[in-house]
């Protein structure tokens, strides 16, 4: 494990303690992210649960089981830092009865109990399987757990903030490899298979995502996965991407230019650029993260753009996810801590270009801490 043993118990511990306060006799847990940072067990293979559904439950005062598919149990074993391992050979709906037990053997099943039915949450079993706990505990009433899993989660340990500065510190060597490589007549599918290369070889996991846009007629389509359309002289060729790293993700933006940048995109690019110093000097502990935001809001508003972030956002946590609480926005209340990470990635679109230059944000004692590392001017290509 990257991560000792000894922050993960003391997770659960933590978590157990909020279970305490909050009424509730334990909680189970379903999603593959949320099992990951309680137990240090991630799936190769997250995609494939809906077959092989696995569960943490860890009750009020203490108590941490596995219950996973026989097939998962020697990883399990080998990198969970939780000890007591509980397994089905049935695929599908055999799991339930076996969680049910484990909730009857920690003494949740005649109160309240916790599960990911809230805030930015989502089961990891089909609802049928998870309504068919009920019958089987007929004592206990499922209740939402996730302000208290989100209470834990958005705090970064200082191992985490070294995972997350790895994530970044491989995605920008990828966007390094992409835009060495940019040249005309390069398809924006060929710049991501680069883009993920580059990273498998330096150390990630897996590519978390690539998103391309070149080309006038696609700067507002910045969601796009990388297409067969070729670059073009004068092109901006805009990526957004992160890798997985231990688990870990990173989500940052950076552009070029298929050529020399011509004037009205260096000069677009210096304004959001004062725009991300502003977002950066609003970074304070104990501060509203939508201060953050307001921050943004002023300086583009100063600076003569047209852009209201309004209802929308300009960034959002990391960690286990590529997007996590809290949410970079003016509607944001959620005070800022020593060890919170989010992103900003204020930005405005143009015929000439996407100008947005996302970076990872570190709250400290001290203000903000730039995770992210990569030249942040225009990079001309070809």
């Amino acid at each position: 494990m990257t991560i000792e043993r000894a922050e993960y118990l003391q997770r659960i511990a933590r978590l157990a303690a909020l279970a305490r306060e909050a009424g509730l006799d334990g909680v189970v847990l379903t999603a593959e992210s949320n099992v990951d940072y309680f137990s240090g067990y991630r799936h190769h293979a997250p995609w494939t649960l809906f077959a092989r559904p696995f569960f943490e439950v860890i009750s009020a005062d203490g108590k941490a089981a596995l219950v996973a598919h026989s097939f998962l149990v020697p990883e399990m074993e080998r990198t969970s830092a939780v000890r007591d391992i509980r397994a089905y050979a049935r695929h599908g709906s055999a799991s339930i009865g076996l969680v049910a037990e484990v909730v009857r053997a920690f003494g949740m099943d005649s109160g309240q109990v916790g599960a990911e039915l809230g805030y930015e949450q989502r089961l990891g079993v089909s609802w049928e399987d998870f309504r068919a706990l009920q019958p089987a505990l007929p004592l206990a009433s499922f209740v939402d757990a996730a302000s208290i899993i989100w209470r834990l989660r958005m705090i970064k340990s200082p191992a985490e903030h070294e995972l997350l500065r790895r994530s970044a510190e491989v995605t920008r060597l990828a966007f390094d490899a992409c835009f060495a490589a940019a040249r005309p007549g390069l398809s924006e599918r060929e710049i991501g298979r680069i883009a993920g290369e580059t990273m498998i070889r330096n150390g990630a996991e897996r590519p978390g995502f690539v998103l391309i846009a070149s080309g006038a007629e696609n700067y507002r389509c910045l969601s796009g996965k990388p297409s067969s359309r070729q670059l073009e002289r004068g092109d901006m060729l805009w990526i957004d991407m992160g890798a997985v790293y231990d688990g870990y993700w990173s989500d940052f933006c950076r552009a070029g230019s298929i050529g020399r940048p011509t004037q009205e995109q260096v000069d677009s690019q210096k304004p959001i650029l004062e725009v991300n110093h502003a977002c950066l000097d609003a970074v304070k502990i104990g501060e509203p993260v939508k201060r953050v935001a307001e921050g943004a809001q002023a300086a583009l508003t100063r600076l003569g753009y047209d852009v209201r972030i309004g209802d929308g956002r300009i960034g959002h946590g990391m960690g286990l996810m590529s997007t996590e609480p809290p949410h970079t926005a003016l509607y944001e209340d959620t005070l800022m801590e020593d060890g919170l990470v989010f992103t900003i990635e204020p930005r405005f679109v143009s015929t000439a270009g996407v100008f947005n230059c996302e970076e990872l944000v570190l709250v400290t004692p001290n203000g903000a801490q730039l995770l992210t590392t990569a030249p942040r001017e225009l990079t001309a290509c070809g």
